[in-house]
């Protein structure tokens, strides 16, 4: 993504560049003088004042003169924040927040080890400055790509579309499970589905016609490693299995239905106007000549 920051706006420029030539002057001067103050025996004292007009006036007009490649690196840098910002929203705030603190325990860490290292104090708070400006910049920009790929990831794992179905304890209950297994493509049960019939307290012909799908090919069982012991607790670890798998979850009965779900109920006209009963076998009865 490229950015537009060629054009200048003429007062913030102008603001820019006076502030920069006074920083720089603060900042040569200052530190000149800070460093005869630490070695005065460096240096006669008529000669002091001519350095420290002429390394102000120096770095002054180098600062003076970036002004230009520095508004355009303000600029990106207000972009990307803004466009990061902007997509995560109270997030990309928070990120922010967290990436000032992190920045400023860094700077005072940075602080307390050249303390005793650099013994000209202007130095050391420019060197402070510095490093917690880059932190800054840096930590705020990581904390905010991180919580945005986040963000991609959820919305990549929602937009793929589901590759099967999920038959849930409940479809074992009703005839109408075999149909279903005969018109949905890729349909998986889990295996604590015969946990789950005893829990829910299913009759015996629920563990037979769990039975008949799973030898007759028609249902393929997936591993679901989750513990529960009452029926609310397997419905949140079957609804966390078809999220994982991307499944489409098939209920029956009044249970609540997860987005996405498919009832069981949708393929009552498929089995009334089947041409023969589906038996608890899975196989069609021969209809009376």
């Amino acid at each position: 993504m490229t950015y537009n920051t060629e054009k200048y706006d003429g007062k913030r420029l102008i603001i820019l560049r006076a502030a920069l030539i006074a920083i720089g002057a603060v900042i040569g001067g200052v530190c000149v003088w800070q460093y005869f103050v630490a070695y005065p025996d460096i240096m006669r004292k008529e000669f002091r004042i001519v350095i420290i007009v002429v390394s102000a006036a120096v770095i002054a007009a180098i600062l003076g003169l970036s002004a230009k490649p520095m508004y355009r690196l303000i600029a990106s840098v207000i972009a990307v924040f803004n466009r990061l910002t902007g997509s995560l929203g109270g997030k990309g705030i928070a990120a922010a927040t967290a990436g000032f603190v992190a920045a400023g325990i860094v700077g005072y860490l940075f602080d307390m080890s050249v303390r005793y290292a650099i013994s000209v104090i202007a130095v050391r708070v420019l060197a402070d400055v510095l490093v917690s400006l880059l932190c800054v910049l840096a930590l705020c920009y990581a904390f905010m790509r991180w919580l945005g790929a986040e963000a991609e990831d959820r919305t990549a794992v929602e937009s793929v579309p589901f590759s099967g179905y999920l038959f849930t304890a409940s479809c074992f209950s009703d005839d109408r499970v075999f149909v279903a297994a005969d018109v949905l493509n890729n349909v998986k049960v889990s295996d604590s589905v015969f946990k789950a019939l005893c829990v829910l307290g299913s009759d015996a012909a629920a563990a037979d016609r769990l039975k008949v799908l799973l030898e007759s090919g028609r249902i393929e069982r997936i591993r679901n490693s989750a513990k529960f012991d009452t029926a609310s607790q397997y419905a949140e670890s079957e609804a966390r299995l078809a999220i994982s798998k991307r499944l489409r979850p098939v209920y029956f009965g009044g249970e609540s239905v997860a987005d996405g779900a498919v009832r069981l109920e949708t393929f009552a006209a498929c089995a009334r106007n089947a041409e023969a009963p589906v038996q608890a076998d899975g196989n069609a009865a021969a209809s009376d000549a």
